[in-house]
């Protein structure tokens, strides 16, 4: 089998891994997170940093797993050496038909919802928007894997951006970060706290999922051995900074009972803060994300 052209440098890695993980979750989460910890604001930042701790040691066993074996596939290939080709080979099928498949046309229809709260849509625009979406991310893709990856790299820095402004926004103000302290504490103890803390890390490993597309491109990149190492350690030590900046953010900007009744924190602490307008900014941020995190599935 010929071997593919290794164009994917350590920043291309580094934007790749970033741009696969942020999604929508960071805009949606914190607010249930912090309802599933009864409302203390204690216990959700500890949430937020145990599951950065956990992505990370994942991120970096995956990057091991890159790194000894710098071949396209990823999973695919782990699975393969580890377990047989006949896992493997069920695997690959059930990416390519049902979660792959089924992710992008979930990404596909988010990103029209995203997008009519932008510009209105009939149904049928919406369908086409959302065809038009796909085709755009193939055509891409298929153009080259340098494009692909200069497209990722833009979108990524884009949505990293704009989620880091808003926190600044937001954090420059926000009125109620006197409230923070007296909601630090909680009053679960034993098997409370460990269902609550153990319910909340749920939707914070979904936040912080993605990482490990990153390791399906592992047969373009260049120095792999030195790449994948550096940009997952430097990746997840930034998604764990921006993370905590923008959920203390929005904290800030709501308080801690307001943010913890919002399934939509992003948008509901920008409106409340910055004005309707806000809500309009952070849909177009959604709009990059869910378009960037599409264009990587694709290609993988």
């Amino acid at each position: 089998m010929a071997n593919l052209v290794r164009t994917i440098r350590q920043r291309d890695l580094l934007y790749l891994f970033i741009g696969s993980v942020i999604g929508s979750g960071i805009f949606l989460t914190p607010g249930l997170i912090l309802r599933q910890v009864h409302d203390s604001v204690g216990l959700s930042i500890l949430v937020w940093i145990v599951g950065g701790v956990l992505s990370l040691l994942g991120a970096l066993t995956y990057a091991e797993l890159a790194a000894a074996n710098p071949e396209a596939g990823g999973l695919y290939c782990y699975i393969r050496d580890g377990f047989g080709a006949l896992l493997a080979f069920l695997y690959g099928w059930c990416l390519f038909l049902v979660i792959a498949s089924g992710t992008i046309a979930a990404l596909a229809r988010a990103f029209t919802q995203y997008l009519n709260e932008i510009v209105r849509l009939t149904p049928l625009e919406s369908r086409v928007a959302s065809i038009a979406m796909i085709a755009v991310v193939t055509v891409v893709n298929i153009w080259g894997t340098r494009e692909s990856s200069n497209l990722q790299n833009v979108t990524t820095f884009i949505k990293a951006g704009l989620v880091f402004v808003l926190s600044a926004a937001l954090l420059s103000v926000g009125h109620h970060g006197s409230d923070l302290a007296s909601a630090v504490g909680t009053d679960l103890r034993g098997f409370s706290l460990l269902s609550s803390f153990g319910l909340a890390m749920i939707s914070v490993l979904w936040a912080y999922e993605g990482w490990q597309f990153g390791t399906y491109s592992a047969g373009e990149v260049v120095e792999p051995e030195r790449a994948f190492p550096r940009a997952f350690l430097l990746g997840s030590l930034l998604l764990v900074a921006l993370y905590l900046i923008a959920v203390i953010a929005y904290l800030i900007a709501l308080g801690p009972q307001a943010a913890a009744g919002s399934d939509a924190i992003a948008a509901t602490a920008a409106k409340a803060v910055l004005g309707k307008w806000a809500g309009k900014l952070v849909a177009a941020t959604i709009l990059i994300s869910v378009f960037s995190s599409t264009r990587f599935l694709r290609n993988g």
